[in-house]
């Protein structure tokens, strides 16, 4: 008896609850679109760069992201040079499309990023020379931002080892100047560094097996900077390690954009703010200055 008495109780709770429910309809500011801007510059390489612009929160996922009729203009040792808009034949923006998103783009010598703006000119070995971008689209946005050549620094190790059960690990290492402050990513690839989808022919950057950012104010063994994987690899696999000696503006973006990643994946964590050198807009402006070398696993 004592027991039906509360399930009604209990009903009668509920029921009351439903009167006490109160839809609250919030309104988003709108919210500003930006030019995003991706230009790595590569000594001996033709100028390159990604425009697009950010979405809203809620935005059109299909949207097309690429921003259209822009001027883009590089700035380096007294001269000018105006990068010229990809071939685009639609606006569907449709990896799967015949002609993937529309467009004939511009890609880069080891095929691991397309472009949508592009030069014929070569860009110069210049440690001294400041290379400023700056960019104009047709609604009156302007973004600007500078960088500076970094010399390269050299793979100093590029070993596997294996454990009992067969199975190897890769580490790889560059020396480091104690003097200055330097900042390095290393990134390892397996078989190869792109692939291609099934649904287009464009090739893809291949997912490595690691990406790390680092700095020299870690503890290392002397001046090595270094880092390893795990035993995740077996006899007969080819691995290619890159060691890139980065600027802090490119250090800083790529942690903030991994710190982003995880927040957005995560419900419990907290907004990252993307860390950008871009003035008037986001994304990166930097060189790619790096070693790399190829290691087959015996």
């Amino acid at each position: 008896m004592k027991n039906i008495l509360l399930y009604i109780l209990i009903l009668f709770g509920l029921l009351a609850c439903e009167d006490m429910e109160t839809v609250v309809e919030i309104e988003l500011p709108p919210v500003e679109k930006e030019l995003v801007i991706e230009c790595y510059l590569e000594p001996g390489q033709p100028f390159r760069l990604l425009l697009t612009e950010t979405k809203d929160f809620f935005g059109d996922l299909d949207a097309c992201p690429f921003v259209r009729n822009a001027t883009v203009v590089l700035s380096y040792n007294g001269q000018k040079d105006t990068l010229e808009e990809a071939a685009f034949f639609n606006n569907n923006c449709d990896p799967n499309d015949i002609i993937p998103y529309g467009f004939i783009p511009f890609i880069n010598q080891d095929s691991t990023r397309f472009y949508n703006y592009g030069s014929t000119q070569l860009c110069p070995l210049d440690y001294q020379t400041t290379f400023s971008i700056e960019v104009w689209d047709t609604n009156g946005r302007y973004a600007t931002a500078s960088t500076l050549l970094i010399p390269p620094s050299d793979i100093y190790n590029f070993v596997v080892d294996s454990n009992s059960s067969g199975k190897f690990y890769a580490l790889l290492s560059t020396l480091d100047d104690i003097a200055t402050e330097d900042y390095y990513r290393m990134v390892l690839h397996k078989t190869s560094l792109t692939k291609r989808n099934n649904t287009n022919s464009i090739p893809v950057a291949r997912r490595p097996k690691f990406d790390r950012t680092l700095d020299d104010g870690g503890v290392f063994a002397g001046n090595q900077v270094t880092t390893a994987s795990n035993y995740r690899f077996e006899s007969g696999d080819t691995l290619i390690g890159t060691v890139y000696h980065i600027s802090k503006a490119y250090h800083d973006y790529l942690e903030s954009v991994d710190d982003a990643q995880s927040a957005n994946n995560s419900p419990f964590g907290q907004p990252a703010v993307v860390k950008s050198n871009i003035v008037g807009g986001q994304g990166i402006f930097a060189f790619l200055s790096y070693d790399r070398d190829t290691l087959l696993i015996p």
